[in-house]
């Protein structure tokens, strides 16, 4: 009989684009019988992450919203729509049909919005949909997740029902629901993706590799790989897109998993060289190796090794990636603290912030380090690295020392 919704999005204009969907059936009883959600791909920047909670990681694995438009209408035709502010909703789902030429029929002209109906059911509490569960003993343990939001406001509506007699004062719209011209559209187009999907990028990229390739210690194809995993090391945390890139890199490569850890297990003795040069290996330069090396996967002891090794042996060089006075810094996404913020930060460090990305970029600052933004999608184009704000002061640490 109901179709309760909620859309998380980038933003709060008609321009924006939903990035998460959860539908849930109820029937006449106010019992839920159905649900279903789905991250989208937006192919843009996500917005405001600190408030939906949403990354880029699973995000980017997610359908577009015209491989799940047949679904979302499939899982509303016939229903009564039920939303807290169901006018937002409508507005941006009405907008994602449209950009695909299609009308979809004005959910707020024949649905129940719990926020408008709380004053006459929940009398005395906010409008929010966390002051209308804090006025009626609801439980929301994940706000701002589209599911949870979804089955916090079928309780509402539950809530609703068993206060009204047998026939709710809506119950008219069952009627004009079932005559409404929806679009018709292909169904399971994509499989749903949730929440916590792009958790499996965080594991060891190199049990990715593959282990059938014939073991090369130092492969003419070392040096592309190791450029691009200097690269993905410079804020010493391999985001899942540098993941997913190393990767595929080394498939083309042909560098299977054996030479891989020969090739990482030298990237950090060159590290170790560089730390070495001047004698003493500081608390801040073995902490740096030893993040490295567990980023590399490489076993416990291999610091000292790279160390002893560095220490007796001809000393290993490789120019790594080094910003320098002067260098262009473009900035992406929403971030927690303001742009010009961070912009301040990186100017202060002698470099140059620009708005756009260009082949002269040296590097992209990213609220989300995996994030789709048009900037973050050039940045990589060109092979510029993209790294998150919680790096900023560690990428700086390591800036080249000014000429002269």
């Amino acid at each position: 009989m109901y179709a309760v919704l909620d859309v998380e999005t980038t933003g709060l204009m008609n321009k924006d684009r939903v990035v998460e969907i959860a539908i849930a059936h109820v029937d006449g009883d106010g019992r839920v019988t159905d649900r279903w959600e789905t991250l989208v791909n937006p192919m843009r920047d996500l917005g405001p992450q600190e408030l939906h909670g949403i990354r880029a990681a699973d995000a980017r694995k997610a359908p577009v919203f015209e491989e799940i438009a047949g679904d979302v209408v499939a899982r509303l035709s016939g229903r009564i729509p039920v939303a807290h502010n169901l006018s937002f909703d409508d507005r941006l789902l009405f907008h994602e049909y449209l950009r695909l030429g299609h009308d979809l029929p004005r959910l707020s002209d024949f649905g129940v919005c719990t926020m408008q109906w709380a004053e006459f059911f929940l009398p005395g509490s906010g409008r929010s949909l966390r002051d209308c569960c804090l006025a009626a003993g609801i439980d929301n343990a994940r706000p701002h997740a589209a599911m949870s939001d979804v089955l916090v406001t079928a309780e509402l509506l539950a809530l609703y029902l068993n206060s009204m007699g047998p026939d709710p004062m809506w119950d008219d719209r069952s009627a004009m629901a079932r005559t409404l011209d929806w679009p018709r559209l292909p169904e399971a187009r994509a499989v749903p993706v949730r929440r916590g999907t792009g958790a499996a990028d965080d594991t060891d990229f190199l049990a990715r590799l593959v282990d059938s390739v014939p073991r090369v210690p130092d492969p003419p194809q070392a040096d592309t790989y190791l450029a691009l995993l200097d690269r993905a090391l410079l804020d010493r945390y391999v985001s899942a897109t540098e993941a997913d890139a190393l990767v595929e890199l080394a498939g083309q490569l042909g560098i299977g998993r054996s030479t891989a850890i020969d090739l990482h297990r030298g990237y950090l003795r060159a590290l170790a060289s560089a730390a070495l040069a001047d004698g003493v290996v500081t608390d801040d330069e073995r902490h740096d190796l030893e993040r490295v090396a567990a980023l590399l996967s490489l076993p416990e002891g291999e610091v000292d090794e790279a160390l002893r090794a560095a220490a007796s042996g001809t000393r290993i060089e490789r120019r790594g990636f080094q910003l320098r006075r002067g260098d262009i810094v473009v900035l992406t996404g929403a971030f927690a603290e303001s742009k010009s913020f961070w912009a301040d930060r990186l100017e202060a460090a002698g470099l140059k912030v620009a708005p756009n990305v260009t082949k002269k970029t040296r590097l992209v600052v990213a609220a989300d380090p995996d994030s789709m933004s048009g900037k973050a999608s050039k940045a990589r184009q060109y092979r510029i690295p993209v790294i998150g704000p919680e790096s900023v002061d560690s990428v700086l640490a390591r800036m080249a020392p000014a000429a002269g």
